[in-house]
């Protein structure tokens, strides 16, 4: 059989191919027309829009009124070209600077990049797609070793996530210790998401109460239970409609405005239920039905590392750690967290999707107490212990986790903090979101979501 013009542009590199011959060789004359792109829908050097930065390669398609290759602006997909030899290989330094570059190019800031929603990073030698959701970039799939024998399978693999973008970001609370407040997170996330401009950001949000031990969240909310509940479904998946499980949770404001999002209740069998004969991943390959509905999955998974939690935590794409200043054994726990339990489970997760990236954890942040500067300094002093521990003996570089402003020339040690205010907690007891009600508690929490995901 014939070798395909993927392989044959692959096997013409030379062994130190730049990146204008990894550009026209195998970008332009392979993979971008396998994408289905054609050559004046593709501009290469693109000015990203943030100052002088440019981006090695960018595509969008067409349309009758506007010539990409012509205006330059509003890019899909961009490509971040590396010299073969040098080595990107995951947690080289080379590697590590490379994706800090295509996270830049995808800030906000970078004006003309602004509506991408897929990066590209490669040398040939490995390649990685990356996507990004309103201000959150995260790898989408692993860093791909290619070969002429792996090639068509791995480039397809790439359209075919392209093709199929999911409209929602999938975002699992977390946290080892409990009374870190991720219901009250959980629960005033999906408020402000979901309330409209201008108060809100008027996004489609469904909330999974996926934490047996309690169900706090359903209880505190007094939502009612749909015609098929959670544990009934997970025993019979694959025969059962994920839709009859959702609940509407609704307040109505007045006689034609209601606030509210969907809610996947807990029910009382999942308070002595076990899933942990069922294969891990069944909530994710559930939820991937409803994700052309939402903007926003919000998960509240369990403390510990029950089978709820680590189901949990394969259904996210992203993983969100609140946190207290003086959780220090919680600072230890995600650090361990980081090194090996999100890499263990990204096995189940690439159980339904091939090479599939690992859940990706956000940083971190202090959730709901004032923190006076010596128990910040305190907290900010026990942390760089665990980072430099981690990197010793594990070779995992944590900085960016705890630190997620700190670069060289800053040292900025600063995480982000959700002030603690008396009525987002007494909010509870009238089963609705404090966001809703309070002023301040909509100030707190579009901080929030301003730092991490719009």
């Amino acid at each position: 059989m014939a070798d395909s013009d993927l392989k044959k542009a692959w096997l013409s590199l030379s062994p130190n191919a730049n990146e204008p011959e990894i550009a026209t060789k195998l970008m332009c004359g392979a993979i971008l027309p396998f994408f289905g792109f054609e050559i004046d829908e593709i501009c290469q050097q693109y000015l990203t829009g943030k100052g002088n930065d440019t981006v090695d390669m960018a595509v969008r398609k067409n349309t009758p009124e506007d010539n990409f290759s012509h205006t330059k602006q509003g890019a899909y997909l961009i490509i971040e070209l590396k010299k073969r030899d040098l080595d990107i290989s995951s947690q080289t330094t080379p590697y590590k600077n490379a994706v800090q570059q295509v996270k830049r190019y995808l800030l906000p800031s970078a004006v003309n990049c602004g509506s991408a929603k897929w990066a590209i990073l490669t040398n040939a030698n490995n390649i990685q797609l990356f996507r990004r959701h309103g201000r959150v970039v995260y790898p989408f799939t692993q860093n791909i070793a290619l070969t002429a024998e792996n090639i068509d399978e791995k480039i397809a693999l790439l359209k075919k996530y392209i093709e199929n973008e999911e409209q929602a970001l999938s975002v699992t609370l977390y946290n080892n210790k409990g009374g870190v407040g991720k219901t009250t997170t959980t629960i005033n996330l999906a408020g402000i998401l979901s309330l409209p401009s201008p108060v809100g950001f008027n996004k489609k949000v469904l909330v999974v109460d996926f934490d047996p031990n309690q169900k706090d969240l359903t209880d505190l909310l007094e939502v009612k239970l749909s015609s098929l509940n959670l544990f009934d479904f997970f025993q019979d998946h694959k025969n059962q409609n994920i839709q009859d499980v959702i609940s509407k949770y609704r307040l109505q404001v007045k006689s034609d405005v209601e606030y509210g999002f969907d809610i996947i209740p807990a029910d009382e069998k999942f308070l002595t239920g076990d899933i942990s004969q069922q294969k891990a991943g069944i909530l994710r390959q559930s939820l991937i039905q409803l994700k052309n509905e939402y903007d926003y999955i919000l998960i509240d998974s369990p403390p510990g590392m029950s089978d709820f939690t680590k189901e949990a935590i394969v259904a996210g794409d992203v993983i969100l750690m609140p946190s207290k200043h003086n959780g220090i054994a919680s600072f230890k726990n995600a650090a361990m967290a980081m090194r090996t339990t999100f890499p263990e489970l990204g096995e189940s997760r690439r159980e339904f999707h091939e090479e599939l990236a690992n859940p990706t954890p956000l940083p971190i942040f202090f959730n709901g107490e004032q923190i006076t500067p010596t128990q910040k300094q305190q907290a900010q002093e026990a942390i760089q212990k665990i980072i430099t521990q981690a990197k010793r003996q594990d070779r995992v570089d944590l900085l960016h986790f705890f630190f997620p402003k700190y670069r060289p020339s800053n040292k900025n040690l600063d995480i982000f903090e959700l002030p603690s205010y008396a009525h987002i907690a007494s909010a509870a007891f009238s089963s609705r979101p404090a966001v809703f009600s309070s002023k301040k508690a909509r100030e707190y929490y579009r901080h929030l979501v301003k730092e991490y995901f719009l």
